[in-house]
């Protein structure tokens, strides 16, 4: 045997090389171990292995019809006795390639009887399509082109072999989960193989055909065109080939490229993740050198980034309020990505680094699912899809392509257009981690979520995920969670084993002071500094005030920055920074900027309208869309019209609102920081009762225009109303009117007060819009509640309003709402009354049947512009979709059918399970592991105790403990009674792997 491949002696010349040049491309996707044992392989091994395998399997009864490789290995074995004749004198390692695999895949599913049976399968499908070769070695010998029929068999067959192995290489228990979607998603190669093997062996086939014995298995010979040359015979095979080969490339990259924006689109994460990473690296290149200090001066968040092996592979960064923690969370992320750019010893090149910047009050960015999402979407969207001509398993930096078969499996076996179940997210985010040699994931504003419980599982989660690498190669996967240090984050962190000796870094405001200096230099020395001519002097001073009054938050300075940037004079700005006249804190410094915003604007109309859009971003009940709030605008509750052509905002929000808000993908506006919310709303300039109780006024009177009460009502009309935009508002409005009112009553007695100015206006205007909403739908309200009749209806906050004169209007409202959210979780999931549950659907059923986003409304205006991008929604109120909607029916119907499971949970505000389950049997269990407290008591007999072992996988949701992860994880995928495990014969689901493998030997066994 030749020590080691390298160029050929093969007479016919450059073919040789090609031979050689093909193998090493194989052997250099394989680790060392199994190249060293392929190097010895022979054909003689894989015959008494063989031989040894089917031994063991006729002495347990589980015969597998071996004989389908013998086909395969002729030919294969005829390839090797044409290159010896032919002089080929690296036949021997060139052949490697063939046997070593061979051997190795039976071997790794010798006892995965499935996937034993999968490659028995295709080696039988190529098989056929392989002639005989060393019966047409007189082809071979007598033309020099047809000698590349062996080589392009032998690269098909290569293709084969490296494909299996890079699945079968990894380690068992990964390639096990993976198996099933992955060979399904290699048919078409597997297809693809077999005919052009098909094509060399009819050319072959055609011109030795004279000597071919009669059970070759081919077709009657077709006989060469005399009037063609040999020549032209081989260049119409060759072209033909190169066809197949170009046009598998082109559709295999094409349906790769489908099959991520599928599974991107059913993942559904949030398309604002992207921006603000954007944001805030724009934000950071006024002073890229900020931020370096946190791994300058933390060794545990240097030694996390760079050794081969950390000393802790969780670590949780917190700081005060203001400090400046996001664009540092931003700012790791981009360092790591820099480190893993250059490929140097520290960062390996085929490192990944996810990340997800929490955002409070955002129903995508504030949970649990919604973070999951996120780093999902980010592994799924760094798969790479290979160039036309790369050969399998080269020039890719990850392996995130070869999950996405499993990705796109999940989909089909867990139900529904968009990724809902959080166990199926993790259960993907767990593999592509496992699968990676080195994963960061940087997760920000943990103490932003919108409950303790969305805190706790994902700690919980990414922190077990970490474990489980841990056992594999410490360091493979590397988590940091910053935040600030609230009680709730400190009490998840402690019960996660992240402590002030393991893994935690406390940051101290003074270590941003110089970030904060160079920071005002910066800014005080672009076009926006250079406009008021400051001395180097003056310079120095607001430097040495500002970073002195911000006490290290660096929300300060940046806010402060925007401040004395937005004075008009010199003279102002000077003014500003003299002791004792720039605000002592962020609360301050927003007052201050709310007090610039108005000088700004001139006219008091204009100062109004900005008011009054700033308290509706701090007081909506959820996230406004910039089409909503613009419909708001457009509103005239006095004329009762809607008028986006007269009435909607010309100039940008941000024109109007400056450095306040900001404007993000998705038809979405947001203030500047979550800060603002609270300090905004404690200024003199807000009173966020008194708004509360105009956006309740709004949505009733909204609620009472003719297009939602009039029986008359004309198809006609209501086309006519769509294109003005009447219908913008509807989605708010039908979800959250209820809301407002509750708000008032429990929140808003003061605002009617004799002795607050504003109570004429807001108690007549109130007044009114409750006269009419009850007299607009008055069938459809409950009646109100009998004074001496005994009732659960709560009065400590309604009877307060009872010396008003809309008490018993407000009374009969607040008893209707009491009976609607106390009624079934299906009644709560609907508008509560049903005139309006009938005109929403009808509504929102013409502009689905007539329009577009880029239909033309009035002139240039575009349904988009008034409507927002997604024109299908979902019917349940409670549901993210009900205002964020689909971009196309057939997605938005099969999100609904997720919606129709008859049995909900029975605890009306669980929010584990906005979709209830198929069957009884699903709640009872989810019941029992959610809500132990709501089961029934436990069984009369006592049962006799017997000894176990200790219990130490623990259940993230419920706590149950299980001595066996399997175990654990089975339970898991219970909680919402999903069966992720499918039977490849019937489709019948399962919730536990060994079940579907025992229920699958039925088929096998019938077979």
């Amino acid at each position: 045997m030749s020590n080691g491949p390298g160029p050929g002696t093969l007479r016919f010349g450059a073919e040789a090389d090609s031979l050689v040049e093909a193998a090493q491309k194989f052997k250099a996707i394989l680790n060392t171990k199994d190249a060293e044992e392929f190097e010895t392989s022979t054909k003689e091994l894989v015959d008494k292995e063989l031989n040894t395998l089917q031994t063991q399997q006729q002495a347990t009864k589980n015969l597998m019809n071996m004989k389908r490789l013998q086909r395969f290995l002729d030919g294969m074995a005829g390839l090797q006795t044409v290159l010896k004749k032919l002089d080929f004198q690296e036949v021997d390692s060139v052949m490697t390639c063939i046997w070593g695999p061979m051997r190795f895949f039976f071997k790794a599913t010798s006892l995965n009887e499935r996937a034993f049976d999968c490659i028995l399968d295709v080696y039988y499908r190529l098989g056929l399509s392989i002639v005989p070769f060393d019966e047409y070695f007189h082809v071979f010998r007598e033309s020099q082109d047809d000698i590349k029929c062996l080589l392009y068999t032998y690269e098909d067959v290569l293709k084969f072999h490296s494909a299996a192995y890079r699945l079968l290489s990894l380690r068992s228990q990964l390639w096990t989960k993976l198996h099933r979607a992955t060979w399904k998603d290699l048919e078409p190669t597997f297809d693809h193989l077999s005919s052009t093997l098909k094509l060399h062996a009819k050319y072959i086939d055609d011109h030795g055909s004279f000597l071919r014995r009669m059970d070759s298995g081919f077709d009657d010979p077709v006989r060469i065109n005399t009037n063609r040359s040999r020549k032209t015979e081989f260049l119409f095979y060759e072209g033909g080939y190169q066809d197949l080969q170009r046009g598998f490339s082109k559709d295999e990259k094409d349906r790769k490229f489908k099959q991520k924006e599928k599974i991107q689109g059913w993942i559904a994460a949030t398309t604002k993740l992207e921006m603000l990473h954007s944001r805030f690296r724009e934000d950071r290149s006024v002073c890229p050198e900020n931020g370096k200090w946190l791994w300058r001066q933390h060794d545990e968040v240097s030694n996390w980034m760079r050794e081969d092996i950390p000393e802790e592979s969780t670590i949780w960064v917190h700081g005060t309020r203001g400090l400046g923690k996001t664009i540092l969370s931003s700012h790791v992320v981009d360092r790591l990505s820099e480190l893993a750019a250059e490929g140097g010893r520290d960062v390996p090149s085929e490192a990944q680094v996810c990340y997800f910047y929490c955002q409070e009050s955002d129903s995508e960015s504030d949970n649990y699912l919604g973070i999951l999402r996120g780093i999902l979407n980010q592994l799924v969207s760094s798969a790479e899809v290979p160039d036309d001509n790369a050969f399998p398993g080269q020039n890719i930096t990850n392996n995130n392509l070869a999950i996405l078969p499993l990705c796109e499996d999940k989909i089909t076996t867990s139900g529904g257009s968009t990724l809902t179940n959080p166990d199926v997210a993790q259960s993907l985010i767990e593999i592509f981690f496992e699968n990676n040699l080195r994963q960061y994931v940087v997760i920000d504003g943990l103490d932003e979520c919108k409950a303790n419980t969305e805190i706790n599982q994902a700690v919980g989660f990414f922190t077990k995920a970490v474990a489980t690498c841990d056992d594999l190669h410490q360091g493979q996967l590397r988590v940091m969670f910053m935040s600030k240090s609230s009680k709730e984050v400190r009490r998840c962190m402690d019960k996660n084993g992240l402590s002030p000796s393991s893994g935690e870094v406390e940051l101290n405001a003074k270590e941003n002071m110089e970030d904060i200096r160079r920071y005002v230099r910066t800014k005080l020395a672009s076009s926006e500094g250079d406009k008021f001519n400051l001395s180097e002097r003056d310079k120095q001073e607001i430097e040495d005030k500002i970073s002195t009054m911000s006490e290290g938050l660096f929300l300060y300075a940046h806010l402060a920055m925007k401040y004395l940037l937005e004075q008009h004079t010199k003279a102002s700005l000077l003014t500003k920074v003299k002791p004792g006249m720039l605000p002592k804190g962020i609360k301050d410094m927003y007052a201050e900027l709310l007090g610039t915003l108005k000088s700004r604007l001139e006219e008091k109309e204009e100062w109004e309208r900005a008011k009054q859009l700033l308290g509706w971003l701090i007081c909506a009940h959820r996230p406004l869309k910039l089409h909503e709030i613009q419909a708001i605008l457009c509103f005239n509750p006095d004329e009762e019209v809607v008028d986006f052509d007269l009435h909607m905002l010309r100039t940008g929000v941000t024109d109007l609102l400056g450095s306040l808000v900001q404007i993000l993908p998705g038809d979405n506006i947001r203030l500047i920081h979550s800060t603002a919310k609270e300090y905004l709303a404690d200024t003199p300039h807000f009173d966020a009762k008194t708004v509360q109780c105009d956006l309740a006024t709004l949505c009733l009177r909204y609620l009472s225009l003719r297009c939602f009460v009039a029986d008359d009502y004309m198809e006609s009309e209501r086309k006519d109303h769509i294109l003005h935009g009447y219908f913008s508002f509807q989605d708010y409005a039908m979800s959250q009117w209820y809301k407002h009112v509750i708000s008032v009553v429990e929140n808003c007695r003061p605002v009617f007060n004799p002795n607050n100015a504003q109570v004429p206006n807001t108690t007549t205007s109130f007044h009114k819009a409750l006269d009419k909403f009850i007299s607009s739908h008055n069938n459809d309200l409950k009646p109100p509640p009998e004074s001496d009749a005994p009732s659960d209806l709560p009065r400590e906050h309604i009877d307060t309003f009872q010396n008003l004169s809309f008490y018993p209007l407000l009374l009969r409202l607040w008893n209707h709402i009491y009976i609607h959210q106390n009624g079934s979780a299906e009644d709560r999931n609907k508008v509560g009354i049903a005139r309006l549950e009938d005109a929403l659907k009808s509504h929102r059923a013409l502009i689905e049947k007539d329009f577009k986003p880029d239909r033309k409304t009035q002139n240039d205006d575009t349904m988009e512009d008034y409507y927002g991008p997604n024109l299908f929604k979902c019917s349940r109120t409670l549901c993210k979709f009900f205002h964020h909607g689909f971009s196309n029916k057939k997605d938005r119907e099969s999100h609904q059918n997720r919606h129709d499971r008859p049995y909900p949970c029975l605890i009306k505000d669980c929010g584990f399970a906005p979709f209830g389950f198929s069957s009884n049997k699903d709640r009872q269990r989810h019941v029992r592991n959610y809500h132990p407290e709501e089961t029934e008591g436990p069984s009369q007999f006592q049962q006799m105790s017997r000894r176990v072992e200790t219990a130490k996988f623990q259940c993230t949701i419920c706590h149950k403990s299980f001595t066996r992860n399997i175990n654990l994880k089975g339970h898991e995928r219970s909680h919402f009674g999903e069966r992720p495990y499918a039977c490849s014969h019937c489709g019948k689901a399962f919730a536990r792997l060994n079940d579907c493998r025992r229920h699958e030997r039925i088929h096998t066994r019938k077979g």
